[in-house]
């Protein structure tokens, strides 16, 4: 018994070094680092400010500017996602024949990385030369300032967002929907149940634990909203489509603030927290 458990211990021990590693040292770092001040200088040592960092990110209005920016953002991915994932799941349940070639062909977008996708989108929103102005322009329509003008660069962030993140949506409540028995099913139909009335009454509320873990993912991947904002618009024009994960690139990496940059990113760390709390005890009282 001891052999099997040190032998249990020296093949996880690789992994729990790594684990160590990439995550928990880092935490450490960027938890002591969020209450220091850094100088420019590098020859400088950093010294402790208390919360200075946090009152500083309050005081500046492009930091409130983001949060609003991406919490408007996730309200709207929030209910185009979830309803567009679910129409899309509710129609591949009832394809019985051909549903996995047409799974793998839905889970393209979200294959490809969110840089090259924002790259795309930047290229079909070409104001010039972009596909979307050149099929607008057929039903003569003008051409329309995408990436450049507001709120139409807001617009081209929410269509490219949600084509990368529905079907990831429509694959977790395809499977819930996979998990409803047939008797149920039959047993409301057998009751006289219209198909609006089974939806409604029979299928949604069977889903709701599928829509907390989509819900889940959709918040997790908000928080690292960057890549495509940052392909797409830059921020701009100005600084109106900044969202947070470009406020706080900018902050690390073009003003050189490890500070504010390090409890910012505590701060998101402990909004994750209270909402995978939040969302795990929703789930634990759908079990109850």
């Amino acid at each position: 018994m001891r052999g099997s458990k040190r032998f249990a211990w020296t093949l996880a021990t690789p992994a729990i070094l790594g684990l160590i590693a990439i995550s928990i040292v880092p935490f450490i770092w960027m938890l002591i680092s969020a209450f220091q001040k850094f100088s420019p200088n590098p020859k400088i040592p950093a010294t402790f400010n208390g919360l200075d960092n946090l009152w500083a990110l309050f005081d500046d209005p492009q930091f409130v500017n983001s949060i609003a920016l991406t919490a408007f953002i996730g309200v709207i991915l929030f209910v185009i996602q979830l309803t567009l994932g679910f129409a899309i799941a509710w129609a591949l349940y009832h394809i019985r024949r051909g549903r996995a070639i047409i799974v793998s062909l839905i889970l393209i977008p979200t294959a490809i990385a969110p840089l090259i996708a924002g790259l795309a989108w930047w290229m079909l929103f070409s104001t010039k030369y972009g596909a979307v102005n050149s099929i607008l322009g057929m039903f003569g329509i003008d051409q329309v300032q995408w990436i450049v003008e507001m709120p139409w660069a807001l617009v081209a962030i929410i269509v490219a967002s949600v084509w990368h993140g529905t079907p990831f949506t429509a694959i977790i409540l395809l499977g819930g929907l996979t998990t409803i028995p047939p008797d149920v099913l039959d047993a409301s139909r057998v009751d006289g149940a219209s198909a609006r009335r089974q939806l409604l009454y029979v299928v949604l509320p069977l889903m709701k634990p599928f829509f907390l873990v989509a819900g889940l993912f959709l918040i997790i991947g908000l928080v690292g909203l960057f890549e495509m904002p940052q392909a797409i618009t830059q921020g701009g024009p100005g600084n109106e489509t900044v969202v947070q994960g470009m406020y706080l690139f900018k902050l690390a990496f073009n003003f050189y603030d490890l500070g504010r940059s390090s409890m910012m990113s505590l701060l998101l760390v402990i909004f994750l927290s209270i909402v995978g709390t939040l969302f795990y005890r929703l789930m634990r009282q759908r079990e109850i």
